[in-house]
């Protein structure tokens, strides 16, 4: 498969040039996206902000942060919008304003809640919301043009980030702490920009000029790496999604619940749950140096769901004296749940070739309704009379949740649910061959797509991407074949359809079936 993939059709510079945008993960994209998510955790989770004995109260600053987890999902269904009508560019400038914008944030949450100005937290949670939906879908990007890496980054950078939280939480004195938080956005920003143009020589291809694209040798466009790739919502990983996240609102909901009002309570719970969600974190991260496709988010998930229900039983069986360590575990696997979408998304983008905009608008759309409903939820549980009744009552109930959504799972035979390679889309998994990747369908021959390919007018690029296309390989199979990044795949991908006017792969290879025979 390699000799046909890199046979000699391709003139040496253009196989040169290709060579040199082969991308694969970098300490860049680990410690600048782990910016990005440490800076939430702290600007929203923690008392990082404040001096000591200062805003035990939470209530303002809780408004602020469901304001923006609001604007996170507005933001983003808006962006998906407005993008599949024009081209939306996010170039350097873009995203520097908006780190610029939480860093701004981080200064003048302390004063509004010193004033008790309710009406500006809400205001600075809503340019968080829009500034955190913008720099996350850029990392999202970052994330599923990678090759076969995505799952390790991603935990990584999730990793790196809870080791920022309780560094910064717990080690540094204020107000060195809030100037951390601070500088978190600009750093994140300036790791994304310095990775963007490492990865890519061509800097046009992630920083397209105007709402124009740049222009291609054949006259396309090429939108940048956030719009690049395929708008068919469907395919996405619904159901792999829907599971992770019923699991993950139980999660949200108990400690929200435990975490009532005060630091007192949430300090500790956060810290705990953080560390617990690093530990998870550092266990898939292991079998993972075991070689390629040792990575099971299905087996991931039963762990995760084995430990929320045992924090909640913690909780049921102890009382108050459980909530410590009970509620550290649910906090900790909601958080952990809400990780593992990422790299749902990211498996799906790069398997479907999604144009990374709309996955991960979706994704972060989806982990941050869960996340509001989830706290608010369980600030109405907080406030109920015989709270202690209502809160054992909603760990069983979610104890029950979480053993039937199992029971369901080992029922289907989960070994792809969720997330695996084929989750979410109602395809069986598929055969794997000698080398570890999915067995050839008994699509087209290299001959037959050459043919093909000379009917309809497509390059010798293309056609070698048409050659693997039949043969069912995955996107980032075909980039790791060609040399190249995923987001150029993609692109070739788009020229392919459009030349042989078709809008789908099952469409394009229904295609080469019909001429073949």
């Amino acid at each position: 498969m390699g000799k046909i993939a890199q046979g000699n059709r391709m003139p040496a510079r253009e196989r040169a040039d290709d060579h040199k945008e082969h991308w694969t993960p970098s300490l860049a994209t680990v410690a600048g996206s782990a910016a990005l998510w440490a800076w939430g955790f702290l600007a929203y989770l923690s008392p990082a902000l404040f001096p000591a004995g200062k805003g035990a109260e939470t209530t303002g600053l809780e408004i602020g942060f469901f304001a923006s987890q609001a604007t996170v999902v507005v933001s983003a269904v808006l962006l998906i919008a407005i993008s599949r009508r024009i081209v939306v560019t996010f170039g350097r400038g873009t995203l520097l304003v908006a780190a610029g914008a939480m860093s701004t944030v981080s200064l003048a949450i302390p004063a509004a809640i010193a004033a008790e100005a309710l009406g500006l937290l809400i205001g600075l949670g809503i340019v968080s919301g829009i500034a955190a939906s913008l720099c996350g879908i850029a990392w999202g990007a970052r994330y599923s043009l990678g090759s076969s890496h995505a799952p390790a980054t991603i935990l990584l950078s999730f990793l790196l980030a809870y080791g920022l939280y309780l560094a910064t939480s717990c080690l540094i004195p204020f107000p060195f702490r809030a100037l951390v938080v601070t500088a978190l956005p600009i750093l994140s920003w300036a790791f994304w920009a310095d990775d963007a143009v490492k990865r890519h020589r061509l800097s046009s291809s992630v920083f397209p000029t105007r709402s124009t694209g740049h222009h291609l040798h054949d006259g396309s466009t090429m939108p940048g790496e956030l719009l690049a790739g395929s708008w068919e919502a469907r395919v996405m990983p619904w159901r792999a999604m829907g599971v992770i996240m019923m699991a993950a609102l139980i999660g949200n909901l108990v400690s929200s619940a435990i975490m009532g009002f005060s630091y007192d309570q949430a300090d500790s719970l956060y810290a705990g749950g953080v560390a617990v969600c690093a530990c998870i974190v550092t266990m898939a991260l292991v079998p993972l140096s075991g070689g390629e496709g040792a990575f099971s988010v299905s087996q991931l998930y039963r762990t995760t769901v084995t430990f929320s229900a045992a924090g909640l039983l913690g909780i049921l069986v102890f009382g108050h004296q459980g909530m410590a360590a009970g509620g550290a575990l649910v906090q900790g696997c909601a958080m952990f749940l809400q990780a593992l979408v990422y790299v749902v998304v990211a498996q799906s983008t790069q398997r479907e070739g999604l144009a990374p905009l709309l996955s991960f608008g979706i994704g972060q759309a989806l982990v941050s309704a869960i996340v509001l409903a989830g706290n608010v939820l369980g600030k109405q549980l907080a406030l109920m009379d015989g709270s202690d009744f209502v809160l054992h009552a909603a760990c069983g109930t979610g104890v029950l949740i979480l053993f039937l959504m199992m029971a369901n799972q080992a029922a289907k035979e989960t070994e792809g649910l969720p997330g695996s390679e084929e989750a979410g889309n109602g395809r069986p998994p598929q055969p794997a061959g000698g080398d570890g990747h999915p067995a050839d369908e008994g699509s087209a021959s290299a001959n037959e797509a050459e043919i093909f390919a000379a009917a309809f007018g497509l390059t010798p690029r293309e056609t070698e991407v048409l050659t693997l296309l039949g043969r069912g390989r995955s996107l980032p199979y075909i980039a790791d074949a060609l040399f190249v990044t995923t987001g150029t795949v993609k692109t070739h991908v788009k020229h392919i359809y459009r030349k042989c006017n078709v809008s789908s792969r099952q469409e394009l290879l229904d295609l080469l079936e019909r001429k073949s025979s």
